[in-house]
Protein backbone atom coordinates (compact mmCIF):
# COMPACT_ATOMS: atom_id res chain seq x y z
CA UNK A 1 0.00 0.00 0.00
CA UNK A 2 1.31 3.46 -0.99
CA UNK A 3 0.83 6.29 1.49
CA UNK A 4 1.11 10.01 0.88
CA UNK A 5 3.43 10.60 3.87
CA UNK A 6 1.69 13.85 4.82
CA UNK A 7 -0.26 12.84 7.92
CA UNK A 8 2.03 14.75 10.28
CA UNK A 9 2.19 17.97 8.23
CA UNK A 10 0.27 21.17 9.11
CA UNK A 11 -1.58 21.27 5.77
CA UNK A 12 -2.70 17.67 6.13
CA UNK A 13 -4.04 18.53 9.58
CA UNK A 14 -5.98 21.50 8.11
CA UNK A 15 -7.40 19.20 5.40
CA UNK A 16 -8.41 16.55 7.96
CA UNK A 17 -10.08 19.14 10.21
CA UNK A 18 -11.97 20.57 7.23
CA UNK A 19 -13.26 17.10 6.35
CA UNK A 20 -14.23 16.39 9.93
CA UNK A 21 -16.31 19.60 10.25
CA UNK A 22 -18.15 18.60 7.07
CA UNK A 23 -18.56 14.83 7.52
CA UNK A 24 -18.49 13.99 11.23
CA UNK A 25 -21.89 14.56 12.86
CA UNK A 26 -20.20 14.27 16.28
CA UNK A 27 -17.75 17.12 15.56
CA UNK A 28 -18.52 20.15 17.75
CA UNK A 29 -18.67 22.42 14.67
CA UNK A 30 -20.62 20.06 12.40
CA UNK A 31 -23.81 22.12 12.90
CA UNK A 32 -22.09 25.20 11.43
CA UNK A 33 -20.61 23.32 8.47
CA UNK A 34 -21.87 19.92 7.31
CA UNK A 35 -25.34 20.42 8.73
CA UNK A 36 -25.62 23.74 6.85
CA UNK A 37 -24.85 22.01 3.57
CA UNK A 38 -21.25 23.24 3.25
CA UNK A 39 -19.27 20.71 1.21
CA UNK A 40 -15.77 20.09 -0.15
CA UNK A 41 -15.03 20.13 -3.87
CA UNK A 42 -14.45 16.77 -5.57
CA UNK A 43 -10.77 17.59 -6.17
CA UNK A 44 -10.03 17.94 -2.42
CA UNK A 45 -12.66 15.66 -0.89
CA UNK A 46 -10.58 12.48 -0.95
CA UNK A 47 -7.16 13.84 -1.88
CA UNK A 48 -4.96 15.47 0.74
CA UNK A 49 -2.24 15.66 -1.92
CA UNK A 50 -4.33 17.95 -4.16
CA UNK A 51 -5.26 20.14 -1.16
CA UNK A 52 -1.63 20.39 0.03
CA UNK A 53 -0.44 21.25 -3.50
CA UNK A 54 -3.09 23.98 -3.73
CA UNK A 55 -2.15 25.29 -0.27
CA UNK A 56 1.55 25.54 -1.08
CA UNK A 57 0.76 27.48 -4.28
CA UNK A 58 -1.78 29.76 -2.60
CA UNK A 59 -0.08 31.41 0.33
CA UNK A 60 -0.06 28.86 3.13
CA UNK A 61 2.38 29.75 5.92
CA UNK A 62 2.61 28.44 9.47
CA UNK A 63 0.06 30.15 11.70
CA UNK A 64 -2.44 30.95 8.95
CA UNK A 65 -5.96 29.53 8.90
CA UNK A 66 -8.03 28.18 6.03
CA UNK A 67 -10.88 30.62 5.37
CA UNK A 68 -13.82 30.62 2.97
CA UNK A 69 -14.30 34.00 1.27
CA UNK A 70 -18.05 33.38 1.07
CA UNK A 71 -19.04 32.05 4.48
CA UNK A 72 -22.01 30.25 2.92
CA UNK A 73 -19.94 28.80 0.08
CA UNK A 74 -18.16 25.46 -0.16
CA UNK A 75 -14.53 24.54 0.36
CA UNK A 76 -12.94 24.86 -3.09
CA UNK A 77 -9.98 26.61 -4.68
CA UNK A 78 -12.05 29.59 -5.84
CA UNK A 79 -13.60 30.20 -2.42
CA UNK A 80 -10.68 29.48 -0.07
CA UNK A 81 -7.67 31.43 1.09
CA UNK A 82 -5.23 31.47 4.01
CA UNK A 83 -5.64 34.29 6.52
CA UNK A 84 -4.45 35.35 9.95
CA UNK A 85 -6.68 34.51 12.92
CA UNK A 86 -7.69 38.21 13.14
CA UNK A 87 -8.75 38.25 9.47
CA UNK A 88 -10.67 35.02 9.95
CA UNK A 89 -12.63 36.50 12.84
CA UNK A 90 -14.04 39.14 10.47
CA UNK A 91 -15.51 36.52 8.17
CA UNK A 92 -18.48 35.32 10.17
CA UNK A 93 -22.15 35.07 9.38
CA UNK A 94 -23.22 35.91 12.91
CA UNK A 95 -23.62 39.22 14.69
CA UNK A 96 -22.47 39.49 18.28
CA UNK A 97 -24.97 38.08 20.74
CA UNK A 98 -25.28 41.49 22.42
CA UNK A 99 -26.01 43.34 19.14
CA UNK A 100 -29.32 45.18 19.40
CA UNK A 101 -29.25 47.21 16.17
CA UNK A 102 -29.16 44.26 13.78
CA UNK A 103 -26.16 45.79 11.99
CA UNK A 104 -22.43 45.33 12.33
CA UNK A 105 -20.67 48.16 14.16
CA UNK A 106 -23.87 50.03 15.07
CA UNK A 107 -25.16 50.65 18.57
CA UNK A 108 -27.63 53.05 20.15
CA UNK A 109 -26.11 55.97 22.05
CA UNK A 110 -28.60 56.67 24.85
CA UNK A 111 -27.08 60.05 25.73
CA UNK A 112 -27.21 61.40 22.17
CA UNK A 113 -30.38 59.41 21.37
CA UNK A 114 -28.83 58.48 18.04
CA UNK A 115 -27.05 55.55 16.39
CA UNK A 116 -23.30 55.37 16.84
CA UNK A 117 -20.84 53.66 14.49
CA UNK A 118 -17.69 52.04 15.83
CA UNK A 119 -15.07 49.78 14.31
CA UNK A 120 -12.05 47.91 15.65
CA UNK A 121 -8.83 48.08 13.65
CA UNK A 122 -5.71 46.31 14.95
CA UNK A 123 -7.31 46.00 18.39
CA UNK A 124 -7.99 49.75 18.55
CA UNK A 125 -11.54 51.09 18.81
CA UNK A 126 -12.56 53.95 16.46
CA UNK A 127 -15.76 56.00 16.52
CA UNK A 128 -16.99 56.68 12.97
CA UNK A 129 -19.80 59.07 13.85
CA UNK A 130 -23.34 59.42 15.13
CA UNK A 131 -26.42 59.18 12.89
CA UNK A 132 -30.17 59.70 13.17
CA UNK A 133 -30.82 56.45 11.33
CA UNK A 134 -29.35 53.03 12.09
CA UNK A 135 -29.43 52.27 8.35
CA UNK A 136 -27.25 55.32 7.60
CA UNK A 137 -24.96 54.27 10.44
CA UNK A 138 -24.67 50.77 8.96
CA UNK A 139 -23.85 52.24 5.55
CA UNK A 140 -21.06 54.29 7.16
CA UNK A 141 -19.66 51.11 8.72
CA UNK A 142 -19.82 49.39 5.32
CA UNK A 143 -17.91 52.27 3.70
CA UNK A 144 -15.11 51.94 6.25
CA UNK A 145 -15.01 48.14 5.93
CA UNK A 146 -14.82 48.52 2.14
CA UNK A 147 -11.96 51.02 2.49
CA UNK A 148 -10.04 48.69 4.83
CA UNK A 149 -10.40 45.80 2.36
CA UNK A 150 -9.52 43.21 5.02
CA UNK A 151 -12.30 40.68 4.56
CA UNK A 152 -14.90 42.03 6.97
CA UNK A 153 -18.46 41.06 6.09
CA UNK A 154 -20.68 44.03 5.39
CA UNK A 155 -24.22 45.01 6.27
CA UNK A 156 -25.41 45.86 2.75
CA UNK A 157 -22.55 46.16 0.30
CA UNK A 158 -21.14 43.16 -1.51
CA UNK A 159 -17.56 42.50 -0.45
CA UNK A 160 -15.21 43.30 -3.28
CA UNK A 161 -12.51 40.89 -4.48
CA UNK A 162 -9.23 40.85 -2.60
Amino acid sequence: MITHGMSKTPLYSIWAQMRSRINNENHKKYKSYGDRGISICDEWKDSPIKFVEWGMKNGYKKGLLLDRKDNDGNYCAGNCRFVTPAQSSHNTRLLSSNNTSGYRGVSYNKVAKKWQVHIRINNKHFNLGIFNSKVLAALRWDAEAYRLNDGRPMNFMINHPR
